[in-house]
């Protein structure tokens, strides 16, 4: 080993549980249910069979060369045939190992990223295929629903004549939130939320054999997850607890001077202290706990012991995972927003006709079902490159703080 490769493995093994890689306990590897556990579930490696620590005999023994009596001094020093040709050290390190679409060894930002994509292009049927049926059966229970609850209420339009004013006998209804607005939202996104949950996992066991270059199908996934998917559903709902309780705290002083008829600067300067906390609070929250959902699926952890894995995976490099979780769903973001133009121009190009020209018919079956299809698409291909993105965050926490590369590495070639 060169003379700064002790040095660099150490580095590369410290962390919470250097103890016991330093021990020979080392970190885990996918087994046969899909996970990686815990790095101090694993035994230590055995030794190779035949191995003593033994010296060799003494017919094995290099020839010591010392001067006989009666000879030159010269005879000490050994003939230059027994140098080793060409085993002096290179300028240049070997390559890590690449059995799939990541190399085995800690990740710079594009290799995340392009290793997102690249998993959605080795498993299109399967990361696509899921996403789209997800995203359909999403969609098959909201549109009605909110149709239902929408049609034919006051929200149903809203007029575009601009010689249309309120209360006159030509104007169209007023476009306006009403109770059943708010239920048919509040419904269609508890909708959509447990159906990431469970395309959550599904991605994610995808992804942890696409590492290992490992082909998986959606049945086998599924498989794999449906254990896992009701810890998934309370880890996230405690978070989102954790959330509304943080948006409680710094709300609770606004409300109490709004209802004691406090005088406006007091109201203000409260406002613009607390929300800064609030939205930091809320920001550090999401970074800590971003990892939790993997844990659970790869490493078989329960909601509490999920959250502590993610905090642990995360501390000493909070800032690195919030830009690299912040760049992500950006991407995301913008991918969404150019994807769903072209629906939203149809959408409302489609309620202005069904509303009879001087209206919009913005929640009409055909409008709503124009969004449908818009929205199918974009989750079909945001949701799996967002879910393989964070994955692999979380691998690569793994390999800088555990050397999970180095376990990986030797999965790969067995």
């Amino acid at each position: 080993m060169a003379p700064g490769g002790a040095r660099c493995v150490a580095r590369r093994r410290s962390g919470p549980y250097a103890g016991s890689l330093l021990r020979g306990t080392m970190p885990p590897v996918s087994d046969d249910r899909g996970g990686w556990g815990h790095p101090e579930q694993q035994q230590p490696p055995t030794v190779p069979p035949g191995w003593s620590p033994q010296q060799p005999p003494a017919w094995q023994q290099p020839p010591s060369w010392q001067t006989p009596p009666g000879q030159q001094p010269g005879w000490q020093q050994q003939p230059g045939w027994q140098q080793a040709p060409g085993w002096a050290p290179g300028p240049y390190a070997p390559q890590a190992p690449r059995p799939g679409v990541i190399p085995l060894r800690p990740l710079g930002v594009g290799e995340i990223l392009d290793g997102a994509i690249s998993t959605v292009r080795a498993h299109p049927r399967t990361m696509l295929g899921l996403s789209a049926i997800v995203a359909a059966l999403t969609q098959l229970v909201s549109v009605p629903l909110t149709w239902l609850l929408l049609h034919g209420t006051a929200d149903r339009a809203f007029s575009l004549d601009p010689q249309s004013t309120p209360g006159s006998s030509n104007a169209g209804p007023d476009f306006a939130f009403s109770p059943a607005s708010i239920i048919s939202t509040g419904l269609g996104g508890v909708v959509t939320w447990i159906a990431t949950i469970a395309l959550t996992g599904l991605l994610t066991v995808v992804v942890s054999r696409a590492v290992l270059g490992q082909p998986i199908t959606g049945k086998a996934a599924w498989a794999l997850t449906r254990p896992r998917v009701a810890a998934l559903m309370g880890v996230t709902l405690l978070i989102l607890l954790f959330g509304i309780l943080i948006v409680a705290t710094v709300s609770i002083p606004v409300v109490v001077l709004v209802l004691a008829n406090a005088p406006v600067v007091a109201i203000v300067l409260t406002a613009v202290l607390m929300v800064p906390l609030g939205v930091v609070a809320l920001v550090n929250l999401s970074v800590n706990f971003a990892l939790a959902p993997t844990a659970i699926v790869l490493e078989r952890a329960n909601v509490r012991g999920s959250l502590r894995r993610s905090r642990a995976l995360v501390k000493g490099a909070w800032w690195r995972t919030f830009g690299l979780l912040l760049l992500i769903n950006l991407l995301a973001t913008m991918l969404s927003a150019v994807l769903q133009t072209p629906f939203n121009i149809a959408s409302l190009g489609s309620a202005f006709v069904t509303g009879g020209g001087h209206t919009l018919n913005v929640v009409g079956i055909v409008p709503l079902l124009v969004s449908a299809l818009g929205t199918i698409l974009v989750s079909t291909l945001t949701w799996p490159f967002t879910a393989a993105a964070t994955a692999l965050v979380y691998v690569d926490r793994r390999m800088r703080s555990e050397g999970l590369d180095l376990e990986l590495a030797r999965s790969a070639a067995r």
